[in-house]
């Protein structure tokens, strides 16, 4: 076939767009679509450089804060088991079949001090904890003896000063390590933040996202599977100090994604009501309100408040499980609210605050009680309120099974070392390439 016969006869238009004789017109190619740029992008490696990239930097900026939020978060996953083996005395009581009422040990507390204003009444570990509405102090009383055992404060200590920073980024007055200034409010930036937001809560929420950024980056981009990263480290550990670290760093990376998915979400969620909602609404369950309606029984004018222990015995009897701790009335709530245990007791291992049902009981009228119960809410809600929330905390296993939740908390010290010892090693074998005139190439 000739050249001639191959070419195509460029048709006749007006201007410059009139081909020249002899000559065939090139058909112009298509614009090129986003599907088919982001494929040439990752064929030359442009989106997992822009990845890696992102990944590396915001890790060595906002790294160090990020492993000081998980790590403290680790060590709070024992909060309750230290406090008590720090608190032993507190903790003493004698064994007794017949033991003193919650009603009791308010009565108890009271007489010896007549000024404490007792807010609530917890079970915890065979005493009756008794403390106040601000909850910075309790005393414990022996149910068996009914003698108060002492008081401690809640709000001084190492214990106390963690959790400020790893729940409040010491925000909570509650706790040790207050700082008024973070508390102060975010000034709006052309968009409303979610209510009770502050720079407190607003450093928790950016290293909850970076958690979660640098998580799915890190799995996205990781080039070695898990089964080949682990061959690597076993045939390569010994080689070089930057192919150890290298293949370490991906090898717990890989497995600690999903406690590190969890932890980043939950924590999210936390302080961000619109990531709970499109959850819910995604996966068919609906945003619990946390508004209660639970309007007080008409009674005559003068009757008297029915009392802690006819409280307690009234939630007992609305629904099934075990005393853990009452809330008394108060100017906010003129009803008690009694937490129980259920067989599940996903916060079983909380200090003092252990219950997961809770029963609404009027202040005046033992027989108008609401119970608000997991049960009655959608898989979907139970799901998310029993299962991934509680997860974040391991409330609901003993401390031996804690010890995997332990294991996965200091995971992201040790990509901080392993990500930082690798890129130690890349920049100083830069800087050797360069002084010698080579390309900037590290091979990983």
């Amino acid at each position: 076939m000739s050249t001639e016969a191959r070419l195509e006869p460029a048709p006749k238009s007006d201007g410059d767009d009139v081909a020249a004789p002899g000559m065939a017109r090139r058909r112009e190619s298509p614009v090129p679509t986003l599907r088919v740029r982001f494929r040439s992008w990752r064929q030359r490696g442009l989106a997992r450089r822009v990845l890696v990239s992102t990944h590396r930097w915001s890790a060595l900026l906002l790294g160090v804060f990020l492993v000081a939020q998980t790590t403290s978060g680790a060590v709070l996953l024992y909060h309750a088991d230290l406090f008590r083996a720090a608190n032993t005395t507190f903790y003493e009581h004698a064994d007794s079949r017949r033991e003193i009422s919650p009603q009791q040990a308010i009565a108890a507390v009271s007489a010896v001090h007549p000024d404490f204003s007792p807010s609530w009444v917890s079970r915890d570990r065979g005493i009756l904890a008794v403390g106040n509405s601000e909850r910075t102090f309790v005393y414990a009383v022996d149910p068996g003896t009914g003698k108060v055992n002492g008081g401690l404060r809640l709000d001084e200590g190492f214990l106390s000063w963690l959790a400020n920073m790893h729940r409040c980024a010491f925000t909570c007055p509650e706790y040790a390590g207050y700082v008024p200034l973070l508390a102060k409010p975010v000034p709006s930036v052309g968009f409303e933040w979610p209510k009770g937001t502050n720079w407190g809560r607003l450093i928790i929420i950016v290293l909850a996202v970076l958690l979660l950024m640098l998580t799915i980056i890190g799995a996205f981009t990781s080039s070695l599977a898990l089964r080949r990263a682990l061959r690597g480290l076993r045939t390569r550990a010994r080689k070089n100090r930057f192919a150890r670290d290298y293949h370490l760093h991906q090898v717990i990376g890989i497995v600690a994604v999903p406690f590190l998915l969890l932890w980043a979400f939950t924590g999210t969620e936390f302080f961000l009501p619109a990531v709970e909602k499109a959850w819910l609404t995604v996966t068919g369950g609906h945003q619990q309100s946390k508004d209660v309606a639970f309007p007080a029984s008409p009674v005559p004018a003068g009757t008297p408040d029915i009392g802690v222990d006819k409280a307690v015995a009234a939630a007992l009897r609305a629904t099934a499980g075990e005393f853990r701790y009452v809330l008394v009335p108060d100017r906010n709530a003129n009803y008690y609210q009694v937490f129980l245990a259920s067989s599940y007791a996903s916060r079983g291992e909380r200090l003092f605050f252990s219950g997961d049902r809770l029963v609404y009981v009027d202040q005046h009228d033992p027989t108008h009680v609401m119970t608000r119960l997991d049960d009655e809410q959608p898989v979907a809600n139970a799901v998310y309120y029993k299962v991934l929330e509680q997860a974040h905390f391991g409330w609901a296993v003993n401390g031996w099974w804690r010890t995997i939740w332990l294991a996965f908390g200091v995971v992201p010290l040790g990509l901080m070392i392993t990500g930082g010892s690798t890129w130690l090693v890349r920049r100083r074998l830069l800087r050797r390439k360069r002084r010698a005139g080579r390309p900037d190439v590290v091979t990983e």
